[in-house]
């Protein structure tokens, strides 16, 4: 049943990824293709971090950042459980890849709070 529930979750970060994802692709790629803005203004530093102090976009990056870590790292879990592995190996790789996805959230989440927390000028 835990398995079934994981897989499911696998299953349903497929179509936040796909929207959370065109998202972003309309925003930051396709700007002046949607908002008339020119390419240079678009792919600004400053723009990038107007973007990044918006609070929709804060949610939206980590809300994009957990569905598709989540979906890759349980993946690559399935494609690595499928090798004939003992029970403790096959342990140890689930506890690495929570580690290493939680380690890479955290760093998704501290690099998305600064830009939306930074500050131009000192």
């Amino acid at each position: 049943m835990r398995e079934t529930r994981f897989w499911s979750l696998h299953l349903l970060a497929i179509p936040v990824i796909i929207v959370l994802l065109g998202m972003h692709f309309a925003v930051q790629h396709y700007a002046p293709v949607f908002f008339g803005v020119s390419v240079e203004e678009a792919r600004s530093f400053e723009a990038m971090i107007e973007r990044g102090k918006s609070i929709t976009q804060f949610v939206l990056y980590i809300l994009l950042l957990i569905a598709g870590l989540y979906h890759g790292l349980y993946g690559l879990r399935g494609i690595i459980r499928e090798l004939p592995l003992s029970p403790a190996m096959a342990k140890t790789v689930d506890v690495g890849i929570l580690v290493f996805g939680l380690f890479i959230m955290a760093l998704g989440a501290y690099v998305t709070w600064w830009t939306f927390s930074f500050k131009f000028g000192g």
